[in-house]
Formats: structure tokens, sequence, C-alpha cells
């Protein structure tokens, strides 16, 4: 379960809004939402610094069991 239509509602954004600024067609967005796809690693950071939230605000279940490390995602490295 991810909590991505909550957050978007609490910041007072459109989902219009937000799936422009990180370079997805709406649709995607609410795919995302409706949990019928999920985000690449590159769209779940970008959508988390839209929000300005943390990943585990989005998807608190998943967080606990991911095997990638954001930071070294974000500095092009990696940690397993």
């Amino acid at each position: 379960m991810n909590n991505i239509r909550e957050v978007v509602k609490d910041r007072g954004y459109r989902l219009s809004y937000i799936a422009k600024r990180i370079g997805v067609f709406n649709s995607h967005l609410s795919m995302w939402i409706s949990e019928q796809r999920y985000p690449s690693q590159d769209k779940l950071i970008k959508l988390s610094r839209v929000l300005k939230c943390s990943i585990k605000d989005l998807y608190p279940d998943v967080v606990r069991r991911t095997y990638w490390n954001i930071k070294g995602k974000e500095n092009g490295q990696i940690k397993y």
C-alpha cells in the first residue's frame, strides 16, 4: 500500500502538476497510486523531492524491504 494520494492532498497539489514536474503522464501517476504499476527508482526520488517528503512517507511498508540505498543511488553508487 502507498500513501501517494494522501501526501499529494496534504501538500495541496493536483496530480497533473506532480506528473508534469516529475516528467510522467497523468495516467502513469494514477497507476502508481492504484498500484497497477510502480515508479522506477529515479522517478520515486523525483516524486519525493517534488512532494518534499521521504520515500518512507510514500511507501511505508516497502521501504523496510528495499535492497538499495537512496543516498547511494543519488551519488551514483548503489550499495547492496
